[in-house]
């Protein structure tokens, strides 16, 4: 019997879709063929990630790759996730059901020094801990105690990019973060071993400076099933499932330090919270194990959220005695919900609206609201017909909410983090059947901000798609995003491209070397008279920058050819562009080093081309003594407020 064949029947259960199911199945294997071979002998380590996206179903993928581990030769599985509790039980459970034919050792199992080095020694186990400090020190000691080091290991690291990595690296001079000091000092353990990388929001990884021993070696794109709904539903061109609203009602919901906030509810809340009782009783009376979720998370600050539970107490009440005695202010309400949802759900359409009410009357004494912060010890678990949630970072990555219909959403940072925002999206998940009932409210200033995050998620997954090599990984944003947090990030480490700017070579090579590439260039572009520009296909404008040579003896770490040829190509991906601009002229005096974002024109010549597309433009220098011809390329990018931000 193999490991692999009992998570895997599991999960067929699990989901009931037998191509999702040979999907995570061939990503497993796909991760196999770039491991290190626990068998092999020597030593050997290698660190790889597998991205795939916000609630889409990652522990799938990881049990099925552990459970491969095993079977390949792996003895010794580590899987290290959230120092939350609720998130570790639910890490730990999940394990304990995909692995029957594997000692699980949980965190509890440390203590006991003697238990834990014979039970390692014993058959293949799988230890999931949480990442911390003490637990990971404790371990460590462990392993070091029981002198095991033939061991192989598959050290798997769910959200990778959260605790793991090193967050004094801003500080560069040499010193770890207690976290990061102990996931390498673990890895350092087994001389054969594989570092998994798991995560949604990769940027922070991707950002590392290449080698970096925390920068993912390889990357396998982990891809949803069908019934997902993910970005593109919530916040492509074609998404009608968000519901804007004005900021200042955050303010009223977010009071702070005020002694007597009011009980007054923002119109906006009212709306989501009627949508949500509309929705999920429709739910209720098609199917009577219907309990759904409605979540509010606006603010990190526990006062706030307790204020909020009080809101949605007092909402609860005000319906169940509205809805009971006609009010029609009330029943206006609803039916404005009930008109909004039937837009885009056939069968709450088809559904009387008076029925629904009558329903909403019945079980609306039983809704349930549940503060879930730190102070708390509530879970997300959902069995009320409608359970209304509320909290800050608790309810942010990993968590997963059944049923979760309906998100009031008021996170609003100054500088937003691209990859913490995303780790927000509890509304992603498996709902495809619900999508039609799901909703998402929020002010038009974070509205911006998700489509801009959705975009560069689009953006960096299509770009390892193309090119699954680790060369380049530049990071899109735009609307004043930052991509991660700035404290694990070395000083001077990162390349930005931004949007109307100008880059070029700080010097180009003009020597032997530069003959055959020079002759394929001017092959290329014999169609363009001097002083002139054509439209180009976007893929023949990368091919342009790939031929050309810069000095690297001269060069300021801004120009990358491969970066800006890639950076090319996504964003003329994201913004629908299938062409670019090319301005050609030869036999130009260009002699000295130019600042590599000072340009190499002269005159009015970038005036010459319009600015809606990416524009090259390509000078070749003159026959000067002792030099070859040679192509200096600049690039330019169209006006906007976006950039690409690159490891350097």
């Amino acid at each position: 019997m193999k490991h692999r064949d009992q998570v895997l029947a599991l999960l067929q259960k699990q989901i009931g879709n037998a191509d999702e199911v040979r999907e995570i199945s061939e990503t497993a294997e796909e991760v196999i063929s770039k491991w290190v071979n626990p068998l092999s002998g020597g030593k050997e380590e290698i660190n790889g990630l597998i991205y795939g996206l916000v609630q889409s179903g990652k522990t799938g993928v990881l049990t099925v790759t552990g459970a491969m581990g095993a079977d390949e030769g792996y003895r010794t599985i580590v899987i290290l996730t959230s120092d939350i509790d609720p998130l570790y039980q639910q890490t730990l459970g999940r394990v304990q059901e995909a692995f029957p034919g594997i000692d699980i050792i949980g965190k509890k199992d440390f203590k006991d020094a003697d238990a834990f080095i014979q039970r390692i020694k014993g058959e293949t186990c799988a230890i999931v801990t949480s990442k911390n400090s003490g637990l990971l020190r404790t371990l460590i000691e462990n392993f070091k105690k029981g002198r095991v080091r033939g061991l192989t290991c598959l050290i798997i690291d769910d959200e990778a990019d959260q605790a793991s990595l090193n967050t004094r690296e801003r500080r560069a001079d040499g010193t770890r973060s207690t976290i990061n000091d102990r996931i390498a000092e673990l890895r350092g353990f087994f001389e054969k071993n594989t570092y998994l990388q798991v995560t949604a929001t990769p940027q922070a990884l991707f950002l590392q400076t290449p080698g970096h021993d925390f920068r993912p070696k390889f990357t396998v794109l982990s891809h949803p099933g069908s019934e997902y709904v993910g970005g593109e539903d919530f916040f492509g061109d074609r998404s009608n499932l968000v519901r804007e609203f004005d900021l200042n009602d955050i303010t009223i919901l977010a009071p702070g330090p005020q002694p007597t906030p009011t009980l007054d509810i923002p119109k906006s809340l009212l709306r989501a919270l009627d949508t949500f009782m509309v929705a999920a009783t429709f739910k209720r009376k098609k199917e009577a194990d219907q309990n759904c979720a409605f979540l509010c998370h606006v603010s990190t600050r526990t006062d706030d959220h307790k204020h909020i539970v009080d809101l949605l107490r007092k909402y609860k009440t005000d319906l169940a005695a509205g809805v009971k005695g006609g009010n029609h202010t009330i029943i206006k309400r609803l039916k404005a919900a009930y008109d909004d949802l039937a837009s885009t759900h056939d069968g709450l359409r088809a559904t009387s609206f008076e029925e629904l009410v009558e329903a909403i009357g019945f079980f609306s004494p039983g809704i349930t609201v549940k503060l879930v912060n730190g102070e708390t010890d509530e879970d997300v678990a959902v069995r009320s017909p409608y359970n209304l949630f509320v909290g800050g970072n608790k309810l942010g990555r990993g968590v997963t909410i059944k049923n979760l219909l309906v998100s009031y959403y008021g996170r609003n940072p100054k500088k937003p983090q691209a990859d913490t925002v995303l780790q927000h999206a509890r509304m992603y998940g498996y709902r495809r059947k619900d999508i039609g009932l799901l909703r998402l409210f929020l002010p038009r200033e974070l509205h911006i901000v998700f489509k801009a995050i959705n975009k560069m998620e689009r953006g960096l997954r299509d770009l390892i798609a193309r090119n699954p090599t680790e060369e380049f990984r530049g990071v899109y944003v735009e609307s004043g995003l930052n991509p991660t947090r700035k404290n694990i990030l070395a000083p001077g480490a990162i390349g930005v491209y931004s949007g109307g700017s100008n880059y070029n070579p700080a010097q180009i090579m003009r020597d032997e070397s530069v003959k055959v590439s020079t002759e394929k260039l001017n092959k290329k572009l014999e169609s363009i008279p001097d002083e002139s520009y054509a439209e180009m296909p976007i893929e023949d404008m990368q091919a342009l920058i790939r031929l050309t040579i810069p000095d690297q003896a001269q060069s300021e770490h801004v120009w990358n050819p491969i970066a800006v040829a890639e950076s090319l190509v996504q964003f003329a991906n994201l913004h629908k562009q299938t062409t670019g601009y090319v301005y050609v002229d030869r036999d130009r005096e260009l002699e000295a080093n130019r600042r590599e974002t000072q340009g190499i024109l002269t005159g009015g010549e970038a005036d010459l081309v319009p600015r809606d597309k990416i524009t090259i433009f390509m000078l070749r220098t003159g026959h000067a003594r002792g030099k070859n011809p040679a192509w200096w390329p600049q690039i330019r990018f169209p006006d906007g407020r976006y950039a690409f931000a690159f490891a350097i």
